[in-house]
């Protein structure tokens, strides 16, 4: 809505003018108050005026008619006017409206309700996203805590739980969508899906946390995907300083993140349906940098053959640091070594970095860690020409999915004392998902109810 208009500002000035000459009289009655006192007073006012104009926008919306059409497509002729209630943003607002019943099916009607999406005695629409915001950032009788401490309204944690279900449950609904659209000939060779224009060089990441649920603990896979774009040298942290030089300079953007409690084989749909969504089966470039875990590279290669393969260049220097803790007691052998190690993997050689690995390796131990060192690499051997991917210049880290699975899985699911149900545990991670991939606003507003659009 717009207010902006000449007699809307004129009504709001004349409006702030009575409710400050009101709050001046209060004023001074009491003892040298503070400007947060003031602050404090004007809230709950300017709360009070809300609820009381919220249930007056209400009931004048509300048309009487001697009979409506029924949902069953017979007639429901008016009775009265019933009171309800809806929890607000400015609290709990009550307001009549409009029954009709249905002398065929017996089934009582309230437009007014439909029209604004009002559950009697629950949260609004414009409440319900604020408080499932909450929910996904700490537990939920902490975001209680905080609902009536910056909205002023009192919500049990229950009511917040079901608020996060709510955004969890509507991004499932979109990528259900994607899910059946992927699986669609037409719509995948749609003239309208063709004309969109590919991304020229698109990323995917994949990674997974374990998170704890009732039952048992559960792996939760994301996938991310992500455009690069250069980082102006000025802006470049210190960590892009090394002995190798500076990196690449490369950061992630318009990041999208969708994760799921599953099974790898299950969890190889949503990573084909969210890939198409974002247009990844015609990027003119598909480039996908993760780490070694075997099941990532086989869902990428089932899925996306096509895909540049690249291991996340901060994993594979990660096996070096045991090798030479292992095998050199001297702190600066150790050192050494280390930027020796991963100046040739820098420059691509690594066939030379796995020969010296197998040198220091004892005979018939797998469980030294130069010889895991060597089977790391050797087992991903192709995926680690760093020298000609920064050619190229393509990112070599996989930071972004990194930062999502820490962000959704360490910082809100894996709360000290946290024990997930594992439905629960996916709402809250889906929900957290879309907020980090700056999806709220579209997904809380999103029609649930409308058909397929190609």
């Amino acid at each position: 809505m717009d207010f902006n208009t000449k007699q809307a500002k004129e009504t709001v000035a004349h409006i702030a003018t009575l409710i400050g000459d009101l709050m001046v009289a209060h004023l001074q009655q009491e003892d040298s108050p503070s400007l947060g006192d003031i602050e404090q007073g004007m809230r709950h006012l300017l709360q009070t005026i809300g609820r009381e104009a919220v249930g007056h926008v209400l009931e004048k919306s509300d048309t009487v008619q001697p009979s409506i059409r029924c949902s069953c497509h017979h007639k429901a002729t008016y009775r009265c006017r019933r009171e309800g209630m809806v929890i607000t943003v400015f609290g709990r607002v009550k307001y009549k409206r409009s029954y009709y019943l249905c002398d065929h099916c017996r089934g009582g009607q309230k437009p007014l309700d439909t029209q604004f999406q009002i559950d009697p005695g629950e949260m609004s629409q414009g409440l319900k996203p604020l408080v499932a915001l909450l929910g996904i950032q700490t537990s939920l009788d902490e975001a209680a805590k905080l609902t009536q401490t910056l909205l002023l309204v009192d919500i049990s944690d229950n009511s917040i739980r079901q608020a996060v279900q709510w955004v969890g449950q509507r991004q499932v609904e979109r990528e259900s969508k994607w899910e059946k659209l992927s699986d669609w000939h037409h719509y995948m060779n749609s003239p309208t899906r063709q004309a969109d224009r590919p991304p020229r060089r698109l990323y995917g990441s994949i990674d997974g946390i374990m998170v704890p649920t009732q039952a048992e603990w559960r792996e939760l896979k994301t996938v991310c995907w992500y455009e690069v774009t250069p980082v102006p040298e000025r802006q470049w942290p210190s960590r892009y300083t090394e002995r190798l030089g500076k990196l690449e300079g490369l950061k992630a953007t318009a990041i999208q993140y969708h994760c799921d409690i599953q099974e790898a084989k299950t969890f190889s749909t949503l990573l084909w349906s969210t890939g198409c969504h974002y247009l990844a089966d015609r990027a003119q470039e598909l480039i996908f940098v993760c780490d070694g875990a075997r099941w990532i590279w086989r869902l990428v290669e089932e899925n996306f053959p096509q895909a540049i393969q690249i291991l996340d260049w901060y994993h594979a220097v990660e096996y070096l640091t045991p090798v030479a803790q292992t095998f050199f007691h001297n702190e600066d052998k150790q050192k050494e070594w280390l930027a020796t190690m991963k100046e040739h993997l820098w420059f691509s050689r690594t066939q030379t970095v796995m020969d010296a690995c197998l040198a220091l390796a004892k005979p018939a131990s797998v469980a030294d860690p130069a010889a895991k060192a060597a089977t790391y690499f050797q087992n991903n051997l192709a995926r680690m020409d760093y020298a000609y991917f920064r050619q190229q210049g393509y990112l070599i880290g996989s930071g972004a999915v990194e930062s999502g699975c820490k962000q959704i899985g360490t910082m809100r699911l894996k709360r000290s004392g946290a024990r997930w149900l594992e439905e629960g545990a996916r709402w809250v991670a889906k929900a957290r998902a879309v907020w980090l991939s700056g999806q709220w606003q579209e997904v809380v507003q999103s029609k649930s109810d409308l058909p397929f659009a190609v």
